[in-house]
């Protein structure tokens, strides 16, 4: 899925009245906090009907919204990038595990059904990491277009891949490490299905992915349960912030407290940075 625009993913999440929630600074992260805006239960107090809700939820948040959101707990995969600007990826994990042959990936897509996001751990770790066949491209232009055409929503893999310069041209998200011209073996099978490393992070099947230029971050339902409608808020107030400022607008009509908390942290006093709506 194509990344959509800051203004079109505004319009999808609550107002700030239907949240319950007002935005703070504390410890110097961004926070939520009850109350400003009235007691309504938020709706992350209550488990979600069915996947495509959620799904739906996700296709207008973004993940930095999702991470403020979280405390900084979330899982957010390290060092594998966008193969280019501008996805917006959403979907389920399915998992697979493989060193240096891509048949389990293959399998994967075989397997495959719409909506998923094919997460690939290539069992690195030491210098063959460096060598044929485990720093090959354990997927090209062949099976990518295969993905697209079942609905896949995204293909993460750490490690390589190849055919870059047709991948590029595809709307399908390709998060990779990097990029290699050799292929892997096609003669040995890998796991799926299972729970993987994928960045430093775990991701089980069916862990909920969300991707966007700034990375990937991962969450059970749970987790989404917690964090996802304090991040439909965060999304909120950032956007009244921001069209305020481009109508000419200071950000510093929007931090009520500014002075007053540079004064509170030169004296170590605690003190919390608000955001006006």
């Amino acid at each position: 899925m194509l990344r959509l625009s800051t203004a079109r993913r505004l319009q999808k999440v609550p107002s700030m009245g239907q949240s319950g929630f007002r935005k703070v600074l504390v410890g110097g992260t961004m926070a939520l906090a009850a109350g400003m805006y009235g007691t309504r239960t938020p709706v992350s107090a209550r488990c979600f009907s069915n996947t495509q809700e959620v799904l739906a939820r996700l296709s207008g948040m973004d993940t930095c919204a999702l991470c403020d959101a979280s405390g900084k707990k979330a899982r957010v995969v390290r060092g594998i990038r966008p193969l280019k600007t501008g996805y917006h990826m959403v979907g389920r994990a399915r998992t697979v595990a493989i060193d240096g042959d891509f048949l389990e990936v293959l399998a994967a897509v075989h397997d495959a059904s719409a909506g998923e996001v094919i997460m690939i751990d290539t069992c690195g770790g030491g210098e063959a990491d460096a060598s044929w066949p485990r720093a090959g491209g354990m997927f090209g232009e062949l099976i990518a277009n295969e993905a697209a055409r079942k609905g896949v929503s995204g293909m993460v893999i750490d490690g390589n891949c190849r055919d870059t310069p047709l991948l590029l041209q595809m709307a399908l998200p390709v998060y990779c490490r990097g990029h290699h011209p050799n292929a892997g073996t096609a003669n040995k099978r890998g796991h799926t299905q299972v729970e993987i490393q994928i960045g430093g992070v775990a991701v089980k099947p069916g862990d909920y992915v969300l991707g966007d230029d700034d990375g990937i971050v991962v969450c059970s339902e749970s987790e989404l349960e917690a964090w996802l409608s304090k991040a439909e808020a965060i999304q909120a107030i950032e956007g009244k912030m921001l069209s305020h400022i481009e109508a000419g607008g200071s950000l510093f009509d929007k931090l009520p407290n500014f002075q007053e908390h540079l004064e509170a942290i030169r004296n170590g006093t605690k003190s919390s940075l608000k955001f006006a709506e």
